[in-house]
């Protein structure tokens, strides 16, 4: 090839390449609409799932999805978000334009999303004693009742929430010596009704039992990311909306599904802080518990230790173990809510 000839052809490859760069370009990157907006975006990498959120807006936009959910009610199509050469999120003028209309340019005073709620479940109760210790000391037969020892967490857990938001709800399932049954447990926290920029939590406090009378250590509980709960009845939607119900009822539950690791991590962490050295921190653990199952909001479950452990069933009879034990908790509720409140913006 002459060399003129060669040169043009070069010339023309960078020309072609400028141009795919530029069109890769187009658009608004996600974290400059947050800037202009005032918003602010919460990301799971893993997922490729972002949340756009100020006051009681709550835009819902996934990598490669061309869907955009609007505040978990409508469905708008939308260019699918794609990264561009610098590994951002971009969307496309139309869509980041109508995101501006929808969120406003003035920066938002605050988040206007908060934890309004917290349900606090005493496990078993009444009839249903749960998980049972019968042991000796100094000379006397002792029982241990699963049942009486969340009961006295869950009551001073409670106690200890409401003094420090007083503003915030904070309702016992039970709190008394009273059975209720695993639905009537999530129907109470399925009946309060929320505010467009109201959430909640819901806890479910646990002794642990085993076959091998040595097992001893916390733990806590949330369900597997892939669980689906119907989060939303295709009922409740208009019927233009009604086709696209399983779209949105696995938006929600990605949210929470994170949220309820986050809820797990932190109680987690509060007990180890406070009781981690006398006791075995067994981590996080994923299952279908029923009463979580059911709970139509990020929800956990707490084993505080083993009834069929001799030293750690004893130990928990003690008043100043338990509270130690729900201090932990509480501990991990405050610094969850903090997080939710006033997360960290990630790209």
């Amino acid at each position: 090839m002459p060399l003129i000839r060669r040169f043009l052809f070069l010339i023309s490859i960078l020309f072609i390449a400028a141009l795919g760069a530029a069109a890769a370009e187009t658009g608004m990157p996600l974290y400059e609409l947050v800037e202009k907006t005032g918003s602010r975006l919460e990301w799971d990498a893993m997922r490729g799932v972002g949340r756009i959120r100020k006051n009681d807006q709550v835009m819902v936009i996934q990598e490669h999805v061309p869907y955009l959910l609007v505040n978990y009610e409508t469905l708008r199509s939308i260019r699918s978000p794609e990264r561009g050469p610098r590994g951002d999120i971009r969307l496309s003028t139309e869509d980041a334009d109508f995101l501006i209309e929808q969120l406003g340019l003035l920066p938002s005073a605050g988040n206007g999303l908060y934890i309004s709620t917290i349900i606090i479940d005493a496990g078993h109760g009444g009839k249903d004693s749960g998980a049972l210790g019968h042991f000796t000391r100094d000379g006397g037969k002792v029982l241990v009742r699963e049942k009486d020892l969340v009961l006295e967490v869950s009551r001073s857990l409670s106690g200890l929430l409401k003094s420090k938001y007083p503003d915030r709800e904070v309702v016992l399932t039970r709190d008394s010596d009273v059975y209720l049954t695993l639905e009537e447990r999530t129907e109470i926290a399925n009946a309060i009704e929320l505010d467009e920029r109201e959430a909640m939590i819901f806890i479910s406090i646990h002794a642990n039992a085993s076959l091998n009378s040595k097992a001893e250590g916390f733990e806590v509980w949330y369900l597997p990311p892939d669980y689906r709960r119907k989060l939303i009845d295709p009922e409740t939607l208009d019927e233009t909306a009604r086709e696209v119900a399983p779209i949105l009822n696995t938006m929600l539950e990605e949210e929470y599904t994170v949220e309820s690791i986050l809820l797990a991590r932190n109680i987690l962490n509060g007990m180890d802080r406070q009781i981690g050295r006398q006791h075995v921190n067994r981590g996080l653990k994923e299952e279908t518990w029923f009463v979580v199952r059911d709970a139509k909001m990020p929800s956990v479950l707490v084993e505080i230790g083993f009834v069929t452990n001799k030293e750690e069933a004893l130990k928990m009879k003690e008043g100043d173990h338990l509270k130690n034990i729900t201090e932990g908790i509480y501990n991990g509720v405050c610094s969850f809510i903090e997080h939710f409140e006033k997360p960290v913006n990630l790209e």
